[in-house]
């Protein structure tokens, strides 16, 4: 029987490949620009979900900050999704940016709050050391 500890599954992958490629062209064709966004991070999630599985990616935390700066960097990516996939009058009254009368996405808040997650995300992902394979 085949080891498949280390292979991708086929389905997620697929989903994932298939969100990524669709999503552009459903906004391209005038669909709602917040369920496009939505089906391409749902692809590039499954996708290096399944990068990582195949590669047996395994990280050992060693101090309170690589976990305060990965839920943070997380906080940042949900904030991020929110500005990207919601116009100005569907956004939370809390969040700076929030108009009831406009229909514009807020995209540059969106952008640099994913930037910033992204890159507190990967510093505190960075400085995690790889776990020591027992095999």
């Amino acid at each position: 029987m085949a080891d498949r500890s280390r292979r991708a599954d086929a389905f997620p992958t697929i989903s994932g490949l298939l969100g990524i490629a669709t999503g552009p062209i459903l906004l391209a064709t005038g669909a709602p620009a917040g369920w496009s966004f939505l089906l391409i991070a749902a692809g590039v999630v499954l996708v290096a979900a399944q990068w990582a599985i195949a590669h047996d990616v395994e990280l050992e935390l060693t101090g309170w900050m690589q976990i305060a700066a990965a839920l943070v960097g997380i906080a940042c990516v949900a904030v991020a999704v929110v500005y990207l996939t919601r116009s100005a009058d569907d956004l939370p009254s809390l969040f700076p940016g929030h108009d009831g009368d406009s229909e514009h996405f807020r995209v540059l808040p969106g952008v640099l709050t994913l930037a910033v997650g992204l890159v507190v995300l990967g510093r505190g992902v960075a400085t995690a050391l790889p776990a020591r394979s027992s095999r």
